[in-house]
């Protein structure tokens, strides 16, 4: 495998989890304040942790060399967003369906509940899924985890035809450490050699779809997958429950406490004024936090700091427009558009 190859690689796993943050997003803002506390926890626990996954990818990235991008109409994900392996993921609010579609990103080959062509949700499907990067780059990988192995060897490979020393040959002023971001249950890891990186990658892996057979990760947390399987069972995991069936005390699931936000919003739904602007805000506020994210990426770990900040004013943006029900879409609200808008 060659470097630029590797590049190619890397610039699409960087991309392939920032596209999971808004989804998992909206299902979050979509919960009204009081109530669903157990699945707020989850769900904000899992974006935390794709933006380490994110860091993670973009250290191995400039490690070798490489530049992520995630700002900019190029790079930014637009949605319905189809991922390397098929599935296409939606702008939708805390359901069964999102719920479902979740446990589909972070498992392929978990059965997916195909829902019929009207189903109020789903139905609103008005626009083509956008390729992800990934998925033109990729050869459709069954999992997650099988993208990142062929990263994995790719880069044991080239390191051995090359040398480990000049395939590392990244500026090491570049990578993002624990200092500029944390999350509960991982760490940035700073890349500069061929072990470093695959702890890295490996790291993405064992917080998302973990090991199938085994409900925690080698942090002794819960992967992605079975933090989502108990909101699907509204129950939580005892440490002796088969990996797909959780029996522990009830998890509060209450899907009707939730803005009825409208599947994948895009600026064009919004025709009244006060609307549209506000919608532009949060859009530019979002711009503005992938402005910050590759900064941070670029030798700049610092602007990470104030990106919290953005994160918390896109929260607050998001919520003005989850309480505007739409005329033009009975039953539903407006909702956060996250497109790229130049700030």
């Amino acid at each position: 495998m060659t470097v630029d190859r590797l590049n190619e690689l890397l610039e699409a796993a960087v991309k392939l989890e920032l596209s999971t943050i808004p989804p998992y997003l909206c299902a979050l803002y979509t919960i009204h304040p009081e109530g669903n506390d157990e699945a707020k926890l989850v769900i904000r626990s899992v974006v935390v942790e794709e933006m380490l996954h994110m860091v993670l990818a973009a250290n191995v990235l400039n490690a070798i060399g490489g530049e992520p991008r995630v700002a900019g109409p190029e790079h930014t994900p637009r949605y319905p967003h189809e991922l390397p392996d098929g599935v296409v993921i939606d702008l939708l609010p805390f359901s069964p369906a999102a719920v479902d579609a979740f446990l589909k990103v972070e498992d392929p080959e978990h059965p997916h509940q195909a829902l019929d062509p009207d189903h109020p949700l789903l139905a609103q499907r008005r626009h083509e899924p956008h390729v992800a990067h990934a998925t033109e780059t990729l050869e459709r990988p069954g999992t997650i985890g099988a993208f990142y192995a062929e990263i994995q060897e790719g880069l044991k490979e080239t390191a051995e035809e090359i040398g480990e020393e000049r395939l590392f040959s990244g500026d090491p002023a570049r990578q993002v450490g624990r200092e500029y971001y944390y999350a509960g249950g991982g760490r940035a890891l700073e890349v500069n050699d061929l072990a470093s990186a695959v702890a890295a990658l490996g790291e993405i892996v064992e917080q998302g779809e973990g090991d199938m057979a085994s409900i925690y990760d080698g942090d002794g947390d819960l992967a992605h997958y079975f933090r989502f399987q108990q909101l699907s069972h509204n129950r939580a995991y005892q440490e002796s429950d088969d990996p797909q069936a959780p029996t522990g005390a009830p998890m509060g699931v209450d899907y009707d406490a939730v803005y009825p936000m409208i599947a994948n919003p895009r600026n064009q739904d919004y025709v009244d004024p006060e609307l549209r602007a506000a919608s532009d805000a949060a859009n530019r506020t979002w711009s503005r936090l992938l402005l910050q994210i590759e900064d941070s990426f670029s030798g700049n770990p610092p602007a990470l700091i104030p990106a919290v900040h953005t994160m918390f004013k896109l929260r607050d943006q998001a919520l003005v427009l989850l309480a505007n029900p739409l005329p033009d879409h009975p039953g539903r609200n407006a909702g956060p558009t996250f497109e790229w808008s130049a700030p």
